[in-house]
């Protein structure tokens, strides 16, 4: 905290640095051998990586979020020994055969996980996240470095801009802070509205202080905002001045533009406490836990805890805070690759472990597996039906707070179990999967378990399940009855936990 609190009176007193653009390590390589290299100095040696049909998963889920086709799966084993960056640079970068489709799906899924940061599950909200996920989406797909797409959301000027972010957390000053602060520096300061945090240093002066930079902006069934300029704030009966975190010098009455400077203290390359809860996030994002496990309370972290993650931020900070570059450079590195503990292995210094999918996850790999039809002029394309919103409605209800936490049994079972998604999958007549399965001529019971397998799990059958699902099928003598074996494998395959989990 002492550290943190010389550096940010240092910004105050006009030393604020502009951000660095070098775009030093646009392809993540140099990068990812310093995580690998720092890794090991942090914990060892990394655990034995997984295998490639695993790593597909991992990274089309993560990237594009949905799993891969089995075509595709094709593809990535074709590409030769340097397949798994190929691969990474194609879905990051949007290059390749699907250049185009690669991008789309990129810049949604990432727009869907910064949504979620910015509005966690739970989160009181007024209207939709549309516009606030359109924005995200578009700035992703224009490759706007991370610091400034977070200056466009703390400058804002007026309640619709930046998505209209302001505006869905209603409209106040003090629930604008409170979420800014914990996204973007890794601080909750939320508790110390009403007194002075109990257990950690933040004031209510530090809260409402904050606040006070957005106290001009009208809002609220009367419109009026809460001060005629920005820069002071009163809570009952009491007037904060305008001022930074971790310093006691508010701006001054005269400061012009006083969330430009804001927006330019906050997103600084030198500030430790943005960069780093950044790469914090994605690290989470991508590996299932972050560098600092609780994202949300970096300021809690001891110096040695956030060692590495400080190192990582100021990389992200010196490359230009290039967002695709640390993607691509974290998944190809050795801890990204590697084997997945399905249960805590003692005290092992570094673990992976099994990750839950997004509820859009769900849906998008539902209709990849399937070959569910996707276009709109398409009547019966789920996506378009409102059967995709009720699926992710429902699945979102029980969201975790962390990639690694599984909380959606009894949803998934109710919606997957018995929906109409899975009920015509199995039917020959509607299910194009399974007719693409049963009805090629050319394939045996092997292929059509491994094809059922890849397309679903992503990954063959042990040689255990396909003795045991051959006899399965085979046990039935006529041929519709084996189709009809075939659907229920399928079923058994979509409901399983595993479809819902990336390993």
């Amino acid at each position: 905290m002492r550290m943190l609190s010389a550096f940010f009176l240092l910004l105050l007193g006009g030393a604020i640095s502009a951000p660095t653009t070098a775009q030093a390590d646009s392809r993540g390589e140099s990068l990812a051998r310093w995580i690998n290299e720092r890794g090991r100095e942090v914990w060892g040696e990394p655990p034995a990586k997984c295998d490639d049909l695993t790593f597909a998963r991992r990274v089309y889920l993560d990237i594009v979020g949905r799993t891969p086709s089995v075509s595709e799966l094709r593809d990535f084993q074709d590409l030769g020994e340097n397949r798994r960056d190929i691969l990474v640079e194609r879905l990051v970068f949007g290059e390749g055969p699907r250049a185009e489709t690669y991008q789309r799906l990129s810049s949604e899924n990432l727009a869907r996980h910064w949504r979620r940061v910015l509005v966690p599950p739970g989160t009181a909200v007024a209207g939709s996240t549309m516009p606030l996920e359109a924005w995200l989406k578009n700035a992703f797909a224009e490759r706007t470095p991370y610091d400034a797409m977070m200056r466009d959301l703390t400058a804002i000027q007026a309640t619709n801009e930046a998505g209209s972010y302001y505006q869905l957390l209603g409209g106040l000053p003090e629930n604008y802070v409170s979420h800014l602060s914990r996204s973007a520096l890794g601080v909750r300061i939320e508790c110390a509205q009403c007194h002075d945090h109990p257990f950690v240093d933040w004031k209510q002066a530090d809260f409402w202080g904050l606040a006070a930079f957005y106290s001009n902006i009208p809002v609220g069934a009367d419109n009026q905002p809460n001060s005629s300029v920005a820069g002071k704030i009163t809570y009952e009966g009491k007037t904060y001045p305008a001022k930074f975190l971790w310093s006691d010098q508010p701006l001054g009455e005269k400061t012009n533009a006083p969330r430009a400077r804001l927006a330019t203290w906050l997103t600084s390359s030198e500030n430790p406490q943005f960069s780093a809860t950044a790469v914090n996030r994605i690290w989470q994002y991508l590996v299932g836990h972050g560098l600092y496990p609780d994202v949300d309370n970096l300021d809690l972290a001891t110096p040695e805890q956030r060692q590495f993650l400080d190192q990582l931020g100021e990389r992200f900070a010196h490359d230009g805070f290039d967002v695709h570059g640390l993607v691509a450079a974290i998944c190809k590195s050795d801890w990204y690759q590697a084997e997945t503990n399905a249960a805590p292995a003692g005290d092992a210094p570094f673990q992976r472990h099994l990750k839950v999918l997004s509820p859009e996850q769900v849906f998008d790999s539902l209709e990849q597996a399937l070959l569910l039809p996707v276009g709109r002029v398409d009547q019966d394309a789920p996506r378009w039906t409102g059967e995709r919103m009720q699926l992710v409605n429902r699945l979102s209800e029980t969201v975790g707070a962390t990639p690694e936490d599984y909380s959606a049994g009894i949803p998934q079972a109710l919606m997957l179990m018995n929906g109409r998604l899975t009920n015509e999958a199995i039917d020959l007549e509607s299910s194009r999967l399974l007719r693409a399965v049963v009805e090629t001529p050319f394939f045996n019971d092997r292929d059509r378990l491994d094809t059922l397998f890849l397309a679903v799990l992503t990954r063959k059958p042990t040689e255990a399940e396909r003795l045991a699902l051959i006899k399965f099928v085979t046990d039935n003598s006529a041929e519709k009855s084996q189709q009809q074996a075939y659907g229920e494998i399928l079923w058994a395959l979509l409901n399983s936990p595993e479809f819902v989990l990336c390993r």
